[in-house]
C-alpha cells in the first residue's frame, strides 16, 4: 500500500504496539469567510508534491476546542522514521512552494507547530475522519504509559488510540497525550467504557494518572487525506 492509511502506517496489534510513530502538525487560525480560500490552496499544493511512500498527510477542520485554543484547522504529517519525515519537512523549498506561502499567508491570523511522538499504538489501520487528542501535563510519563498500556488490555476501542509525548512546540506544561478516532459524530459522543470490566479498567487507570493534570481536549474532523 503506498500511502500510510490515515494518521500511521503501521499495523500494530495490542500485544506489539511499541512501534514509534513520529509526527508534526502545522496548526492554523483563519476567519470563517476564508476557509474555503484555505482549503482549496492546501488540498491543490499537497495534492501535487512528491510525499514519501511512509509518510502520510492529512488536513483536517477543528470542529470542537476550549476557549483557549488558538486554531480552525490542521495539517499532519505522520512517519514510523523520524528521519523519512524530518527530510520531508525540510524538502519543503522552491519557487512553488513559495507561491503557495504568498498566497495563503494573506488568510493566517496565527499559526504553530507542534510535534511528537505516538509511544503506544492501537487499531493503526482503521481510517477514521473524526480524531480527538486530550492533553495532559504529566510528571511521571513511565507511570502513565503504564497505566495506559494496562487499560489497553480491557479496553477495547472501536478506532485508533494513540498515547504519546509531546515533544516540541507545546507551552504551560503540556508534555503527553491520548489521541482517539471515530467513524462518525455519533460514535464520538458515545465514546467510553461499555461494560462493567471497562468501567473498572477506567477506574483504575484515573486512580493510576490521579498526579497527572488534564489539561484540554480538541477534536479535529477530516477535509482531505493526501
Amino acid at each position: 500500500m503506498k500511502k500510510i492509511l490515515l494518521l500511521f502506517c503501521l499495523f500494530i496489534s495490542i500485544n506489539s504496539y511499541c512501534q514509534n510513530i513520529y509526527w508534526y502538525d502545522v496548526i492554523i487560525d483563519v476567519n470563517g469567510e476564508d476557509a474555503d480560500s484555505v482549503i482549496e490552496l492546501v488540498t491543490d499544493y499537497y495534492s501535487n508534491i512528491d510525499i514519501p511512500k511512509d509518510v502520510s498527510m492529512s488536513f483536517s477542520g477543528i470542529r470542537m476546542k476550549g476557549n483557549s485554543f488558538k486554531g480552525t484547522h490542521i495539517l499532519s504529517m505522520f512517519s514510523p522514521s523520524a528521519k523519512s519525515l524530518a527530510k520531508f519537512i525540510g524538502s519543503f523549498d522552491g519557487p512553488n512552494r513559495q507561491l503557495y506561502v504568498s498566497k495563503i499567508r494573506k488568510y493566517i491570523k496565527s499559526s504553530r507547530r507542534v510535534s511528537g511522538v505516538g509511544l503506544l499504538n492501537l487499531n493503526l489501520e482503521m481510517q477514521q475522519p473524526i480524531g480527538q487528542a486530550w492533553l495532559f501535563k504529566v510528571k511521571d510519563q513511565g507511570a502513565f504509559a503504564s497505566a495506559f498500556g494496562k487499560l489497553m488490555k480491557t479496553f477495547k476501542p472501536s478506532g485508533l488510540i494513540s498515547m504519546g509525548n509531546l515533544v516540541h512546540g507545546t507551552d504551560n506544561g503540556e508534555n503527553m497525550y491520548v489521541y482517539g478516532t471515530y467513524p462518525d459524530l455519533e460514535s464520538a459522543f458515545q465514546f467510553g467504557p461499555e461494560s462493567r470490566k471497562e468501567q473498572e479498567a477506567f477506574a483504575t487507570f484515573s486512580k493510576e494518572i490521579s498526579s497527572a493534570e488534564y489539561s484540554q481536549t480538541f477534536t479535529r474532523v477530516l477535509i482531505k487525506q493526501f
